[in-house]
């Protein structure tokens, strides 16, 4: 691929400078009255459901639906330096969950659903401390007696954030396939990675900054601390025996049962390093690889072994994303000058 060409490809693709709702298409700033129709019937492919779900809740599907957007920015970032990359989950005006490749039992598919249900867990049990839904509010409980400070302040609803996610994301899952179970299973994986990883938080109370009175509250994890760990389940995913799974229980390889935060998958994933419109994967021509990398972002692997071309572009790309509710994204966008390695 000559310069030209490459910096042609560039020139062609769509902008990404500032990315509102691609699947609500709502460019908004200010904070929406939800009507029903505006999330229900926009959002593309919705289980009847789901359907029902959002026609009672619009305002809790339209923090599930950011949920999902979120999740899939994180398997972006995650997988960044993988063959399969997540970029085909980021569509216009599409349900991520509408690809094909979710449709398959690979490990990229297993992190797909675990991160996007993670997703919609982490952002509606914000929103609900937020007091921007009408269907909860802070969790106010107190997690035991403590000397050294006082249980306040506005904890994350994690408990309302699981229930939705569970009831939204799972009701896709009407099948009693394999697929079907395994997608359940990681659907509950991903839950749990926020689940168990809710952090205390604290605030100090007295004159001049002191501390005489300090109060805490629980909150949701960094989301990105959420796609680290995840991205490590990722990377030891276990492998299940079709075999067994027609008796209603889930078996490994070993013949051991999964625990169930592992994610889990059924099939062997394809190179990805060809364009494959059955799978929605774009192949890695073109991509950025690392000639003195040892990791999977290394030319030699990322590059399938075609080699590799040096170039001098001017590249820019979306950054400093922030997610507003509800129900946009903003990005900045970030220009660079630089000699890249690029697969052929």
């Amino acid at each position: 691929m000559t310069a030209l060409v490459f910096l042609g490809l560039l020139l062609s693709l769509p902008s990404m400078g500032c990315l509102k709702n691609d699947i609500l298409r709502l460019n908004i700033k200010k904070e929406p009255h939800l009507d029903p129709n505006t999330v229900c019937k926009t959002y593309p492919e919705l289980s009847q459901t789901q359907y029902d779900l959002c026609r009672k809740y619009p305002d809790v599907t339209a923090s599930a639906i950011q949920g999902v957007q979120i999740g899939i920015h994180e398997c972006q970032h995650q997988l960044r330096s993988h063959r399969w990359n997540c970029s085909s989950l980021e569509r216009k005006n599409k349900n991520p969950h509408a690809s094909p490749l979710l449709k398959r039992g690979f490990k990229e598919t297993a992190f797909a659903y675990a991160i996007s249900a993670a997703g919609v867990t982490h952002q509606v049990s914000k929103a609900c401390s937020l007091g921007k839904l009408k269907s909860c509010g802070c969790d106010m409980s107190v997690y035991g007696v403590n000397r050294d400070f006082e249980w306040g302040g506005c904890s994350h609803n994690v408990d309302f954030g699981e229930q939705y996610a569970k009831r939204f994301m799972d009701s896709k899952e009407m099948a009693r396939d394999i697929h079907s179970r395994i997608n359940l299973h990681n659907n509950r994986a991903g839950r749990l990675a926020v689940i168990h990883n809710v952090q205390k938080q604290c605030k100090c109370h007295g004159m001049s900054g002191s501390c005489e009175l300090k109060t805490c509250w629980k909150a949701a994890p960094n989301f990105r601390e959420v796609g680290d760990l995840l991205k490590r389940k990722f990377q030891a995913a276990t492998k299940i025996h079709i075999g067994n799974a027609a008796s209603g229980r889930l078996i490994k390889q070993n013949g051991r049962r999964p625990r169930q935060s592992d994610l889990l998958y059924y099939q062997r994933s394809p190179s990805f390093c060809e364009p494959n419109n059955r799978l929605d994967s774009p192949g890695t021509t073109g991509r950025l690889c690392n000639k003195s990398s040892d990791g999977v972002d290394n030319c030699g692997t990322l590059c399938c072994g075609r080699g590799y071309n040096i170039l001098k572009v001017r590249r820019s790309e979306r950054c400093n994303c922030k997610f507003y509710w509800c129900c946009y994204v903003e990005c900045q966008t970030c220009t660079y000058n630089e000699w890249v390695t690029v697969c052929k």
